[in-house]
C-alpha cells in the first residue's frame, strides 16, 4: 500500500490546481501525472516517457475523430441542419419530452458506435434542441452523454462487455439480453436524475470554462443563421449523421455475424473505420448542405472547426498521459489485490475491483479486464453467477469516474463546462448509473 498514499496525495493536488487555480486542466494534469509518477517510485525519465506515450496514444486513438467530428458538427450547425433536426424531433416528441428523445437516441446509437464518437457527432444537435425546447443545456447534455454510456457499458459489441464475456466464458447472447435490460433501467434512472435534479438547478450552477467564456464573447450577435438561405430538408440534415453511424454499424454487424467473404469484409471494415466513416459524413454534408451556406463559408467552416478542436484534443490527450502514468505505477493492481483479500459480500468484489481500478487509471477497458480476471475464480467455484458477475463488473466501470477519463474531457470541452461543473454533473451521474447497475446485479443474484 506504500504507493497508494503518494497516488492519492498527487491526485488531490491535481484536482486542487484544476478547481482553485487558473493553471487550467491541461497543465494541471501533466504536472499531476509527473508528481504521481515520481511519488509512486518511477524514475523521472520513465515518468516523462509515460506522459508522452499516453499523450500520443490518445492523439492516435481519437485525434482525427475529434477533428472530423468538429468539422461535421460545425458544418451541420452553420447550414441550419441541426436546427432542422431539432425542430423535427421536438415536433414528434414534444418540447416537454425533448430529454426523452435524446435519451432514446443515445441508448440506440451507442450500441454500434463508440460513445465518444457519438457524443462528438450529436453535440450540435443537443445545443439546438436546448435552444428550441427551453430546457437547460446542461441537463440535456448530461442526459445524452450518460445515455450513450448505458449501452456502451453493458451491451456488446463494445469492447468492455466483449472482454468480460470472453474472460468469464459466458454466452454472448445471454450477456446482450441482460445487458440491454440493465442498460434500459439505467437509461430511465439517468432520465430521472437529469429531469428532477439537474433541470431544477439555477442557470449559474453550470459554470463555463474560461476558454468557453472567451469563445462566447467572440461570437457576433448577428442575425440568426435561419436568415441566410433557409433550412435544408430533414433528410438532407440527418443523412450526414446517419451515414457514418450506419457504416460503423455495418462493420460491427459483419464482425458479429462472422462474414466469410474477405473482399467484402475488407471494404466494409475500411468504410466502417471511425475516421473514414466520419470523413464520409463530412463529404455527405458538403454535397447536401453547401447551398445553405454563403459561398465564402463553405470551406471556412472547416477551418474554424480545426481551430476549435485543438483544445479538446490536447486536454483529452493530457488525460491519457495521466492514465498511462498511473497504469505504469501499478497502483491499480495493489488496490485490486487488497480488495480480493477482504471479507466482503461476493457481489461487491467485482464491483469494487472494477471501480477502484477505474478510479486509479481511468480506462474502463483496463478496469473490466482486471476485475474479470480476479472474479473468474468466484464464478468457477459457483459463488457468483456469470450473469451477476457480468452486470456487477459493468456497473463498477462507472464507479470512481473523474478527470483521468478521456470521456470527461470530451464532454467538458464540447459543451464548454469547467472541471467542477463536469465533476458534479456528469461524474455524479456516472455514479448514479454505477449504483443502479449494482442494484440490478443484486436483484438478479436473488434469482440466478
Amino acid at each position: 500500500m506504500g504507493i497508494v498514499i503518494p497516488f492519492l496525495a498527487g491526485l488531490a493536488l491535481m484536482l486542487l490546481l484544476m478547481i482553485k487555480t487558473k493553471l487550467g486542466p491541461f497543465m494541471s494534469m501533466l504536472l499531476g501525472a509527473f508528481i504521481i509518477g515520481i511519488g509512486c517510485g518511477l524514475p523521472a525519465g520513465k515518468a516523462i516517457s509515460s506522459i508522452t506515450t499516453g499523450f500520443g496514444n490518445i492523439c492516435r486513438s481519437i485525434g482525427i475523430v475529434i477533428i472530423f467530428g468538429a468539422v461535421l458538427g460545425d458544418y451541420l450547425d452553420k447550414s441550419n441542419a441541426t436546427q432542422r433536426i431539432a425542430s423535427t424531433l421536438l415536433r414528434i416528441a414534444g418540447k416537454k419530452r425533448a430529454d426523452v428523445a435524446l435519451s432514446a437516441t443515445g441508448f440506440l446509437v451507442s450500441i454500434p458506435v463508440f460513445c465518444d464518437v457519438a457524443l462528438i457527432m450529436l453535440a450540435p444537435l443537443v445545443k439546438a434542441i436546448a435552444k428550441k425546447s427551453g430546457q437547460a443545456l446542461g441537463a440535456l447534455a448530461v442526459g445524452l452523454a450518460l445515455s450513450l454510456l448505458t449501452t456502451n457499458t453493458y451491451v456488446a459489441p463494445t469492447p468492455a462487455p466483449i472482454s468480460i464475456v470472453s474472460i468469464l466464458g459466458m454466452d454472448l447472447g445471454e450477456s446482450i439480453f441482460w445487458g440491454l435490460i440493465v442498460a434500459a433501467v439505467n437509461c430511465m434512472t439517468i432520465l430521472a436524475y437529469c429531469r428532477f435534479y439537474l433541470e431544477k438547478k439555477p442557470q449559474g450552477w453550470f459554470q463555463k470554462s474560461d476558454t468557453a467564456i472567451m469563445t462566447d464573447m467572440d461570437e457576433p450577435e448577428s442575425a440568426s443563421n435561419n436568415e441566410r438561405k433557409g433550412q435544408p430538408s430533414f433528410l438532407a440534415s440527418i443523412l450526414p449523421v446517419i451515414v457514418p453511424i450506419g457504416l460503423i454499424l455495418l462493420a460491427t454487424t459483419c464482425k458479429m455475424l462472422r462474414v466469410q467473404n474477405e473482399a467484402f469484409l475488407s471494404v466494409v471494415n475500411m468504410l466502417g473505420d471511425k475516421n473514414i466513416a466520419l470523413f464520409i459524413g463530412i463529404v455527405t454534408a458538403v454535397a447536401l448542405l453547401y447551398r445553405y451556406l454563403p459561398r465564402e463559408e463553405v470551406f471556412k467552416s472547416m477551418n474554424d472547426a480545426l481551430t476549435s478542436s485543438g483544445p479538446v484534443i490536447f486536454i483529452t490527450a493530457a488525460g491519457g498521459s495521466l492514465a498511462n502514468v498511473i497504469n505504469t505505477t501499478g497502483v491499480g493492481k495493489v488496490l485490486a489485490d487488497s480488495l480480493t483479500g477482504m471479507a466482503l459480500p461476493y457481489l461487491l468484489i467485482p464491483f469494487l475491483i472494477c471501480g477502484f481500478s477505474k478510479f486509479v487509471q481511468g480506462s474502463s477497458s483496463v478496469a473490466v479486464i482486471m476485475a474479470s480476471t480476479l472474479t473468474l475464480p468466484l464464478v468457477q467455484s459457483g459463488m457468483l453467477s456469470p450473469v451477476v458477475a457480468f452486470i456487477a463488473i459493468c456497473a463498477g466501470s462507472g464507479f470512481g469516474s473523474h478527470v483521468n477519463n478521456s470521456y470527461f474531457w470530451v464532454f467538458a470541452n464540447l459543451f464548454g463546462y469547467d472541471t467542477k461543473t463536469t465533476l458534479k454533473s456528469l461524474c455524479v451521474g456516472q455514479h448514479v448509473m454505477a449504483f443502479t447497475g449494482l442494484l440490478c446485479a443484486y436483484v438478479l443474484s436473488l434469482f440466478l
